[in-house]
């Protein structure tokens, strides 16, 4: 029984290691240009639905040219960051509209407002990620199992201080 049960504190252990290193690769992400032209949004709004659901993360990389057809994030002035589709171009100015809309956007998007394509979508990560900045998830996700390391750590230096009596 001790055994399965090491065995699963070692699981579970690796699994928050793996999540933990992804949030902080997320957060590095967006918060700089470290990996070159990738960079991390989370979705907060269901604009692009289905195709991009509320509470996906997104990662976009920065090109120089875009085309009919590409998911683009774009700075909206007042309206901050948007990702909606580019559905019609004219050289340098681009018309989007998100999936779920029914109508374009009223303002064209000059190239120079475009942050970078969506490559690729992680699916309902967002919520883990807004989870983990709340207390509760601070204390699920850090506090308790750093308790668990302790307690482990602890019991093992316990089991070798036994041994070598």
């Amino acid at each position: 029984m001790k055994k399965i049960l090491k065995i699963i504190l070692e699981i579970g252990a690796w699994i928050f290691l793996a999540g933990f290193a992804s949030m902080i690769g997320l957060t590095i992400m967006s918060n700089s240009s470290l990996l070159g032209k990738y960079r991390s949004m989370l979705v907060q709004s269901g604009s692009m639905e289905p195709s991009i659901m509320t509470g996906d993360v997104i990662i976009i990389r920065q090109d120089k040219w875009y085309q009919k057809g590409d998911v683009v994030t774009f700075n909206a002035g007042n309206k901050g960051r948007v990702t909606h589709r580019i559905v019609g171009a004219d050289r340098d100015n681009f018309q989007t509209k998100g999936d779920a809309n029914r109508t374009g956007d009223n303002d064209s998007v000059n190239l120079s407002q475009i942050m970078g394509k969506v490559v690729l979508v992680l699916p309902k990560l967002g919520y883990l990620v807004v989870f983990s900045k709340s207390l509760l998830g601070i204390i699920v996700m850090i506090i308790i199992p750093g308790i668990i390391i302790m307690a482990d750590e602890l019991f093992k230096i316990k089991k070798v201080k036994i041994k070598s009596d």
